[in-house]
C-alpha cells in the first residue's frame, strides 16, 4: 500500500515527540495503538495510549492529535484555528477534536467510558502561541470538559507538563492486557444513545408503513423479541425500484429497536447519504450520528455485536472493505457481506439491483444469498421481501415503468400518455432546464440538476468561484465542489443534496443517488444515446463504468437521475437523435411548462426563501 507523502512526515515528524514525553514520564512500556477508528466513521485517532490507571488499576487511555502548526490563530466567531497550510475554512481547534474522537468510542465502546483523556500535541507551537487558543484567552465550546483534555505547545516546559499530566492517568502495569480487552470489547451504542436514537427517528416526518413494508418490521422485531441465540442468526433481503420507501423502513427499524433497547445501527456505502442522516435525522439529539455508519467500518466487529444492523443501499456494497489508505496489516480479503452478515444477529440488506453504477459495486440478492450459504446459514433463515409501493412518484407510479422501457430495460420506448399532476417535460438546451427550475424554486419547490459524467471535474476554485466544467454550447455550470467554500455559501460533496445553496451546481450520481427532490433536471451526455433503433454507449470520464458492464452501468446512472424528481422531471440530451426521440415518444416540451408557470405566477422575478432541506430526503 502506498501511503501518502504527508502522512509520512507527519508520522516522523510527530510520533517521535509524543514518545519522547512517554520516556520522560517513565511510561516507556505503555502500549500505543495507532490509527485507531472512532468507529463512527472514517476519522482516525492518531494515536492512542493504553495502559492502566495509577491509582485504580483500571483501564486508562490518552488519545492524542498531532498537529504540526507552528504559528495559531484562533477565529473567536467560529472557534477555527488559522495556520500555516490551512485552507480558506480555517481548521477544527484540535482541542475540540480530540474530545469529540473520545466522545465517539465512548459512545461505541461503553467499557470506555470515564477511561478516556485526550491530548491535542501541538509540538511546533510555543507557549503563547498555544495559551493564544485555549481558556481563559480562547473560547472552547461548552460541551467540552477541560478537566478532561488539553493541549501540549512544543516548548520544554509544555513538553514536562505533557509527561506529568501523562503520568496522572497512566501506567504501564497491564497494559497489554488492557488492548487485549479493547481489542475484544463489545461494540455497541450506549443507553443513552439508543433513547436518543428512538426519540429522533419517532419525530421524524414520514409516510406511514404499508404492507409489505410493515410486513418486514414485525419479521424483525419478531426475532430480536424472541432473544435467539447466536446460531440462528437470520438475514432479509428487502428489494424495491425507486421512491418504495425502502430508506424510511431502514429508519423505522432503526428507531423501534433503539427505543427498544435493542442496538441496531444503519449502514451505508454513500457518504452524502450518511452525511444527509447524521445531519438532519439527528436534529438536536447531538449524540446519535454514530449510529449512521459505513459498511466498511464494520469490519473488525467481534460475531453478533449488534442485535440488527440495517444496511440501506445495499446495491453499493464492494467486494472488501478495504481503503485505499489502508495500511498493508490492516487490509483482508474476507467478502464485505461477509463482514456486515457476522455483525449482527439480524443483518438486514435494502437494495435496488439496478442501482449498481460502478464495477466495483456487487449488492444484489443473489450475492447476498450466498454469503449467507458461505456462512453456513440455512437457506429458510434468510428472507427475501419485495417492496412495490410507490411513494416518490405517488402522483404518477407508472413513470418508473415507462423510464425503464425508454432506457432500454423494457422490450421497447413507449410514447408518453399520462394526463395528471406529474410533469415529465423534454428540454432542447440546458438553459431551459436552469430557467424552468429556478422558477420552481422561486415557488419554494426543491429542485436540482444532475447529469451524465460526461465531462472533466476539476474540483477547482478561481477567484473563490467554482470553474464551469459542464459547457453544452454557450451554457455552462459548475460540478458540485468537493470541498465547500462557506463564504461563497458552496456545499461540500456531502451536502449538495440537502443544502439550498447546492442548486447552483451539477450533481453527478455520485451526490445524486439517495436523495429525490420536487425537481429534478437531467442531463444526458454523450455516453447513453439513441441509434435509431436501440441505445449505444460510450466510455465516458468515469473509469469505474468501464468494461464489459459499461452499458448496463451507464444505463442504470440514468435510471437512478431520472427517478429523482416527486412532482416533475426534465429530460435533456446533448444527441439530437435522443432528443428527436424524446419528441416522437411525446414528452411535452418545456416551453409551454414554463410559459403556464409565468401566467400562474406573475411574480416569479421576485424569489422567495428556499425550501427547507428536510423536503430533499427520501421520505
Amino acid at each position: 500500500m502506498t501511503v501518502e507523502d504527508p502522512e509520512q512526515r507527519s508520522w516522523r515528524a510527530s510520533i517521535k515527540t509524543v514518545v519522547d514525553v512517554m520516556l520522560l514520564a517513565g511510561l516507556g512500556d505503555v502500549m500505543v495503538l495507532l490509527e485507531m477508528s472512532t468507529l463512527s466513521s472514517n476519522a482516525r485517532i492518531d494515536m492512542l495510549l493504553v495502559g492502566s490507571h495509577p491509582d485504580t488499576g483500571e483501564l486508562s487511555a490518552v488519545a492524542v492529535e498531532n498537529k504540526q502548526w507552528s504559528e495559531l490563530a484562533l477565529n473567536p466567531r467560529t472557534r477555527r484555528i488559522a495556520h500555516p497550510g490551512a485552507g480558506p475554512e480555517d481548521s477544527q481547534h484540535p482541542v475540540e477534536q480530540v474530545w469529540d474522537y473520545c466522545r465517539a468510542l465512548e459512545r461505541q465502546v461503553p467499557m470506555l467510558r470515564g477511561t478516556l483523556w485526550g491530548v491535542a500535541n501541538l509540538h511546533n507551537a510555543r507557549t503563547e502561541a498555544v495559551a493564544k487558543i485555549m481558556p481563559p484567552i480562547g473560547r472552547l465550546r461548552p460541551d467540552i470538559n477541560t478537566d478532561r483534555v488539553r493541549a501540549a505547545g512544543g516548548d520544554v516546559v509544555d513538553r514536562r507538563e505533557f509527561a506529568r499530566f501523562l503520568s496522572t492517568v497512566l501506567s504501564a502495569e497491564g497494559a497489554r492486557d488492557q488492548v487485549h480487552r479493547i481489542d475484544r470489547a463489545h461494540v455497541r451504542p450506549t443507553e443513552e444513545v439508543m433513547h436518543a436514537a428512538y426519540e429522533a427517528v419517532r419525530g421524524r416526518r414520514v409516510f406511514p408503513l404499508l404492507d409489505e413494508q410493515r410486513e418486514t418490521v414485525d419479521k424483525v422485531l419478531a426475532l430480536v423479541e424472541e432473544g435467539f441465540s447466536a446460531n440462528s442468526k437470520q438475514v432479509f433481503i428487502v428489494t424495491g425500484g425507486p421512491g418504495t420507501g425502502k430508506t424510511v423502513l431502514a429508519l423505522e427499524l432503526l428507531g423501534t429497536l433503539n427505543g427498544l433497547r435493542s442496538s441496531a445501527a444503519h449502514a451505508s456505502g454513500s457518504a452524502a447519504f450518511s452525511a444527509a442522516l447524521r445531519k438532519h435525522v439527528t436534529g438536536r439529539h447531538g449524540n446519535i450520528p454514530d449510529l449512521f455508519t459505513y459498511f466498511n467500518q464494520h469490519r473488525h466487529r467481534e460475531p453478533n455485536h449488534l442485535n440488527v444492523l440495517i444496511c440501506d443501499e445495499a446495491h453499493r456494497l464492494r467486494k472488501t472493505s478495504n481503503h485505499r489508505f489502508d495500511k498493508f496489516e490492516q487490509r483482508s480479503d474476507i467478502p464485505q457481506i461477509h463482514e456486515l452478515i457476522q455483525a449482527a444477529r439480524v443483518p438486514v440488506f435494502l437494495l435496488d439491483p439496478d442501482q449498481v453504477v460502478r464495477n466495483d459495486e456487487i449488492g444484489s440478492p443473489e450475492e447476498i444469498r450466498q454469503a449467507a450459504s458461505a456462512l453456513g446459514i440455512p437457506h429458510d433463515h434468510v428472507h427475501h421481501i419485495r417492496l412495490q409501493h410507490q411513494f416518490r412518484h405517488s402522483y404518477c407510479p407508472e413513470y418508473v415503468d415507462w423510464l425503464e422501457d425508454l432506457l432500454g430495460y423494457g422490450p421497447n420506448p413507449r410514447p408518453w400518455t399520462y394526463q395528471g399532476d406529474f410533469q415529465l417535460l423534454r428540454a432542447d438546451t440546458p438553459q431551459q432546464i436552469e430557467d424552468y427550475l429556478r422558477a420552481q424554486v422561486a415557488l419554494r419547490h426543491s429542485a436540482r440538476i444532475t447529469a451524465g459524467y460526461c465531462w472533466d471535474w476539476t474540483q477547482k476554485y478561481i477567484g473563490g468561484r467554482l470553474v464551469a466544467d459542464v459547457r453544452i454550447d454557450d451554457w455552462a455550470w459548475p460540478w458540485n465542489a468537493y470541498k465547500a467554500n462557506k463564504r461563497r455559501n458552496i456545499p461540500d460533496r456531502t451536502l449538495w443534496a440537502t443544502d439550498p445553496h447546492g442548486f447552483d451546481q451539477i450533481g453527478c450520481v455520485y451526490t445524486a443517488q439517495s436523495f429525490d427532490w420536487d425537481y429534478a433536471g437531467v442531463i444526458m451526455g454523450s455516453d447513453y444515446t439513441w441509434a435509431g433503433d436501440h441505445w449505444k454507449s460510450a466510455d465516458n470520464k468515469d473509469r469505474a463504468t468501464r468494461g464489459a458492464n459499461r452499458h448496463r452501468l451507464i444505463r442504470n446512472i440514468y435510471r437512478v437521475l431520472a427517478t429523482r424528481g416527486r412532482h416533475g422531471v426534465v429530460l435533456h440530451s446533448t444527441d439530437r437523435a435522443t432528443r428527436d426521440l424524446l419528441a416522437e415518444l411525446k414528452v411535452p416540451p418545456i416551453q409551454d411548462a414554463l410559459a403556464a408557470l409565468h401566467r400562474q405566477h406573475p411574480d416569479l422575478a421576485k424569489p422567495l426563501p428556499p425550501p427547507s432541506v428536510q423536503d430533499v430526503l427520501p421520505w
